[in-house]
């Protein structure tokens, strides 16, 4: 008598629980990834931010001013083609602080060809006023060039934008108020000499989360750093107040705390 061969096989019911199981897990597993992904990232953003705040302070001691930028200003050939960003001469941190040029991008910035650069509006003093700051002098709007993979002296509006705007300056906005003492300058200003410890000196916006409008969204967050060294993880809509004249945190009793972080 020939024995029988049983081979077993999975149901078609048993497959789709399988197939069920896999696919809740993923759907757990995969936004906790990201999630994990964006926090290294930002690790390595505030990294980068320390170790420029340690070349800053170098550079303060040295020449005792801060400098016009932190890695520097788009340099051409004689063909009026860019120079790659490390092989700039004319840096500011660059090369004489910082050696490395990757310090000055953030893993979130999609830019990492070192020649693409873009004419970006720039805030400055005022030749006929010096008590004012714009970006417009003798009505001629005041741009310079930069490099787009520096994350750190600007950086677009919302991730994906042509949009740039300056994140690292000397100057910031004046502000008037209401004050019967006159107007107050806002003291929170490395144009200064002894500008507080929690002024802000620049922010990362290769973080920030935005709409398909371009509106920031809830829950948006921006990598600052402050003159004490501290790199923070902040709203986006608190730098974004600040940038608009519209702080929440904004008082015209004493000293202005415009572009100090609380």
């Amino acid at each position: 008598m020939r024995d029988r061969i049983h081979t077993s096989a999975f149901t078609m019911v048993e497959l789709l629980t399988v197939i069920a199981i896999i696919a809740v897990l993923a759907a757990i597993i995969f936004p906790v990834a990201a999630t994990v992904r964006e926090q290294a990232r930002r690790t390595t953003t505030m990294s980068n931010l320390h170790q420029l705040q340690v070349a800053l302070k170098m550079y303060k001691q040295d020449n005792r001013v801060y400098p016009e930028a932190l890695l520097g200003y788009v340099e051409f050939d004689s063909t009026n083609n860019p120079i790659p960003a490390d092989r700039i001469r004319g840096g500011f941190l660059f090369q004489a602080y910082v050696r490395d040029i990757n310090i000055f991008r953030s893993p979130n910035n999609p830019v990492n060809n070192k020649t693409v650069w873009k004419a970006v509006e720039v805030m400055l003093a005022d030749p006929n006023n010096p008590s004012l700051r714009s970006s417009e002098i003798n009505g001629q709007l005041v741009t310079r060039p930069f490099y787009l993979m520096d994350s750190m002296d600007v950086g677009p509006t919302c991730p994906g934008s042509n949009v740039y705007e300056q994140h690292y300056s000397l100057y910031r906005p004046y502000v008037p108020t209401g004050n019967t003492a006159g107007p107050l300058d806002d003291m929170c200003q490395l144009q200064y000499n002894l500008p507080p410890e929690n002024t802000i000196v620049t922010w990362v916006s290769d973080h920030r989360q935005c709409d398909s409008s371009g509106l920031v969204t809830q829950g948006s967050k921006d990598i600052v750093l402050l003159l004490s060294g501290t790199a923070k993880v902040v709203d986006s809509r608190v730098i974004l107040q600040k940038m608009t004249g519209h702080d929440r945190n904004f008082s015209n009793s004493g000293q202005n705390k415009f572009w100090c972080l609380d």
